[in-house]
């Protein structure tokens, strides 16, 4: 007897707790542009965009935070279609909290596709606007909460606004400015090519951002060194310069190669080259009589003869003005010439020349010869 008694006053608290249940849900109603406010703050507040207005289906209205809870629809489709209003739908004139995680502000990437990655706390449709190339709105999403896709843009300088609007028209922009650099450097030309060095190096390259330029240079014997190049342009073949010191190689064979790297790390290594090491420059053992000009009839007529000593002579020149312009002739050339003679005519005039003995690795010495011919 007692047991059918327990089992009887079970039965009637769970009809009570399920129509106590039952009783808590409602429909509540809002208009076009009402924000549905939930107390649960890990819900999304969604905004009304029906022209018909929309239905919910709730469990509590809180009076204070003027809030909802939100309810089970299942027990909601028993109660029928009725809708009642509690609270006040507020009409939603904030623009969407937009949280872009990706691209990153000044950034630079090393590929056009590149992530782009947001959230929103409603649902909105966003754009992007390529501001240096003056493109209209590209749409990203329609009504979404999230977006993580990649995007392709254009290659170096970026400034992007991207756009967030709600359903009501609300709306935040948020600009970007970032680096894409894909393509690796281009190195062209190394000098110099063969033959002789003496520590004077050039390379040439296509880089529109470059980062950096290093020289490597020695041999297994001694051992190789390395130099960053200073002030190097970015651009399409451009020229840069460097200068080290080979003395510690002399009448050695080196070899050498540049790295151009840009700002996304991209590097491109040029070709090695091996050359033979002169440091030594030219020496002329007789300059106070290297030159003389002839007499009389003669003196249209100036005799070189120049006693020089060089391992690799490459030639001796000598350079004048001309009507405005730099001429260069060639008095001697040869790598076993050791005495330089030559006889040559000039035409009247009064004459400044600058005489060259070059090696072949480009080091130079230079002499002052002044004459006049009537």
């Amino acid at each position: 007897m007692v047991n059918k008694i327990t089992i009887s006053l079970m039965i009637s608290l769970i009809l009570i707790i399920s129509i106590s249940l039952v009783s808590a849900e409602f429909w509540a109603c809002f208009d076009k542009g009402d924000k549905i406010d939930y107390c649960n703050p890990a819900i999304k507040d969604p905004t009304c965009s029906s022209s018909g207005g929309c239905e919910r289906c709730m469990s509590v209205y809180n009076n204070t935070k003027n809030c909802y809870n939100q309810g089970n629809w299942n027990v909601c489709n028993t109660i029928g279609d009725i809708c009642d209003k509690f609270g006040n739908g507020t009409i939603d004139q904030s623009p969407p909290e937009f949280t872009l995680k990706s691209p990153i502000n000044k950034k630079v990437y090393d590929s056009r596709a590149i992530l782009v990655e947001f959230s929103l706390d409603e649902k909105s449709s966003v754009y992007y606007i390529d501001n240096i190339y003056g493109k209209k709105g590209v749409r990203l999403c329609n009504n979404c909460y999230d977006y993580s896709r990649k995007v392709s843009f254009k290659e170096g300088f970026n400034n992007i606004t991207f756009k967030a609007m709600d359903v009501l028209g609300n709306y935040v922009d948020i600009e970007r400015t970032f680096i894409i650099d894909s393509k690796v450097p281009r190195i062209h030309k190394t000098e110099p090519r063969s033959g002789y060095a003496s520590g004077d190096f050039y390379v040439q390259y296509s880089e529109d951002n470059v980062k950096g330029i290093t020289i490597y240079y020695g041999n297994l014997e001694t051992g190789f060194k390395q130099k960053e190049l200073k002030n190097c342009s970015s651009g399409n073949k451009q020229w840069c310069f460097v200068s080290v010191d080979l003395k510690s190689y002399n009448n050695q064979k080196i070899e050498y190669y540049f790295i151009v790297k840009d700002v996304a790390n991209n590097e491109k290594k040029s070709q090695i080259k091996k050359l033979n090491v002169d440091v030594v420059y030219p020496v002329l053992n007789n300059p106070k009589s290297f030159w003389k000009q002839g007499t009389g009839k003669d003196s249209k007529y100036i005799y070189f003869s120049l006693n020089i000593t060089e391992d690799n002579l490459d030639k001796v020149s000598y350079t004048y003005e001309y009507r405005g312009m730099e001429k260069e002739k060639t008095l001697c050339s040869g790598s076993q010439q050791i005495l330089c003679t030559k006889k040559v005519m000039f035409t009247p005039g009064n004459y400044s020349l600058n005489v060259q003995i070059i090696d072949e690795a480009g080091n130079a010495i230079s002499y002052p010869v002044k004459f006049n011919v009537k």
